[in-house]
């Protein structure tokens, strides 16, 4: 039986957004295209963080109560992130979503972003 990689799964085509975007305009990103969060890329596509739904609706409330101004992406987004290698098998990256409670991963590649990975995706790997 063919071992099951990350990379066989992963979506190659995703929405990113970078630091210095409004949150505002990070939420439009992430709900257009249908994700639960977004990588956050550098000028040269490097993963510097990544921001998830939880992220953004405790910034909107927050902001929203404070009154504090336009929040931005750089001041919102986590940083302490847990990536996966695109030769991951499916079965390792599927212990990690469950005992991390993730979403969505981004898959990184000699420290450059090639893809993200979602329970959706995991799901398609295990049923196929």
């Amino acid at each position: 039986m063919k071992t099951k990689r990350v990379r066989d799964f992963m979506a190659q085509h995703y929405a990113t957004v970078n630091p210095d975007q409004s949150l505002a305009a990070a939420v439009r990103i992430i709900i257009e295209y249908h994700q639960s969060a977004a990588p956050v890329v550098d000028t040269q596509q490097q993963l510097i963080g990544f921001l998830s739904e939880a992220d953004c609706v405790r910034a909107t409330l927050l902001e929203g109560y404070f009154n504090e101004g336009v929040a931005l992406v750089k001041d919102q987004m986590t940083t302490a992130l847990d990536t996966v290698s695109p030769d991951e098998e499916i079965s390792s990256v599927s212990e990690i979503f469950l005992n991390n409670n993730r979403r969505m991963m981004p898959v990184v590649e000699a420290g450059v972003l090639v893809g993200i990975v979602s329970r959706q995706d995991i799901l398609k790997a295990l049923i196929n």
